[in-house]
């Protein structure tokens, strides 16, 4: 008796370690989808996972070097490039469907006729646009031969769109409804500029335990329709409220996206339906 008794707090000792959670850390003050993909893809593992957040990590460019490190983080995401993917190991599934990667203008409302009737990228070479020096968006544009204007501050940059220092910002899709409920700023109502652009989750190069397991949630959740849900839950309202689907199309190349990306892959990228351009 004495015996099985042993062998039954040794078994349940054995069960409360098994199921003993490990912590993932992540930067504090995420977007909550982001934090609730990671707890998807987590999901699908017999041990149970709790992220730990970390405050007070400064710059992307710092972040993804704190990778694994001791006073530093175990995921990091961003839009990848070149430089990104040779530092980290990047899960290749764009998190975002490419979204970042659609903008929209901001411009000064009595000048809306002049984009009214745009359909080709050429047309928009005759028109000064104003872009933050560091936003990625930035070589982008001048890559495809369009005028561009730095400026270091948004307030700033509102007030020479007024001065008609530059004619449009354009400004990702994800951050637009944001920034016109905090200023006095007008969304051009006709077209969307978009460029390919994957956000990705990165780990350590070394980490190959935490990327087979984040490779393979995000996987078994875009074949059980739960990335799906997860994602038409956060972003389905947004599309539909700036019309989306309504505006002119016109695509920019960005050579700066690796090849790797995954852009054959339809069920990865969200798509504008009634393309016009």
């Amino acid at each position: 008796m004495r015996y099985l008794s042993c062998l039954l707090v040794a078994l349940f000792c054995c069960s409360t370690l098994a199921k003993e959670a490990k912590y993932v850390r992540v930067t504090d003050g995420a977007h909550p989808y982001v934090i609730e993909l990671i707890e998807l893809a987590l999901s699908y593992q017999s041990t149970p996972y709790k992220l730990q957040y970390i405050k007070n990590i400064p710059t992307q460019s710092r972040a993804i070097r704190l990778l694994g490190k001791d006073n530093g983080i175990d995921i990091f995401w961003s839009v990848t490039s070149f430089e990104r993917e040779n530092i980290a190991r990047a899960i290749r599934v764009p998190i975002v469907k490419g979204l970042l990667g659609y903008r929209i203008l901001l411009i000064d409302q009595s000048q809306q006729h002049r984009f009214s009737n745009l359909s080709h990228i050429s047309q928009l070479q005759s028109f000064h646009y104003g872009l933050r020096h560091d936003w990625p968006d930035h070589d982008i544009f001048v890559d495809n031969k369009l005028s561009v204007n730095a400026f270091h501050a948004l307030p700033g940059a509102l007030n020479m769109l007024t001065s008609k220092r530059f004619d449009a910002i354009p400004i990702s899709i994800l951050e637009l409804p944001d920034i016109l409920k905090t200023y006095n700023a007008f969304a051009e109502q006709q077209l969307l500029l978009y460029y390919p652009s994957a956000v990705y989750f990165f780990v350590d190069k070394q980490d190959n335990a935490l990327y087979s397991v984040l490779k393979e949630g995000l996987n078994k959740a875009l074949k059980d329709g739960s990335f799906e849900q997860l994602f038409s839950r956060h972003f389905a309202k947004l599309v539909e409220e700036l019309s989306l689907e309504q505006r002119t199309l016109i695509e920019l190349r960005n050579r700066s996206l690796p090849p790797s990306a995954p852009l054959n892959n339809s069920q990865l990228w969200y798509k504008k339906q009634n393309d016009k351009s």
